[in-house]
């Protein structure tokens, strides 16, 4: 299968980037944002470009692989440009979205914020050359560490970034109602180091 991995969207393709997220981390971001539209819309106003590597086949992307480092996150919006879009569900937002921005990358790390497969390609082993693309930028750039959060739930995720070099660092648990709300108990920090 020809894939070509690229850094940063093409310009018809935003929305398909958008529906990969989504498709993947629909359960979390439907108590986040709220609905499926609305979600969405969010998605495509805040992904950063810069910090977003594409995997493309047949001209449409199929895989997604979103950065935070430098202090940028992939998803990276402002308070008031959520209230204008959530309205009074940034008050859903504040209450359930906090429990995702764990994040802590210092000055020489870098983080995968997010990676994700449409539904059809999966298996096929575009996780794979992302996360081997992402660790290639890192080393050329200078990072020291890669890092990456992922469920208890999503085995399949973490036996792939074990297998891929990963060590689990540091296991934080879920509190109640957020366990509840979400669907999982622990998140996994794992690193790779270069």
């Amino acid at each position: 299968m020809a894939l070509e991995l690229m850094f940063g969207i093409p310009s018809n393709q935003k929305f398909r980037v958008a529906k990969i997220i989504y498709d993947t981390f629909e359960d979390k971001y439907k108590h986040i944002y709220g609905s499926k539209e609305q979600t969405l819309y969010a998605l495509i106003k805040f992904l950063r470009e810069d910090r977003t590597i594409v995997a493309i086949h047949n001209s449409v992307v199929v895989g997604v692989g979103g950065l935070m480092f430098k202090h940028k996150k992939f998803i990276d919006s402002d308070f008031w440009s959520l209230v204008r879009i959530l309205k009074l569900g940034i008050f859903r937002y504040l209450f359930n979205g906090w429990i995702f921005y764990l994040e802590r990358v210092e000055e020489k790390e870098l983080l995968i914020d997010k990676l994700a497969v449409s539904r059809e390609m999966r298996g096929k082993g575009i996780g794979t050359l992302l996360i081997k693309s992402i660790i290639e930028f890192a080393a050329s750039n200078g990072y020291k560490l890669v890092k990456l959060e992922v469920t208890d739930t999503n085995k399949r995720a973490k036996k792939l970034y074990k297998k891929m070099g990963f060590k689990e660092v540091n296991v934080q648990k879920i509190l109640f109602p957020w366990n509840k709300i979400f669907g999982f108990i622990k998140v996994s920090e794992m690193e790779y180091k270069i």
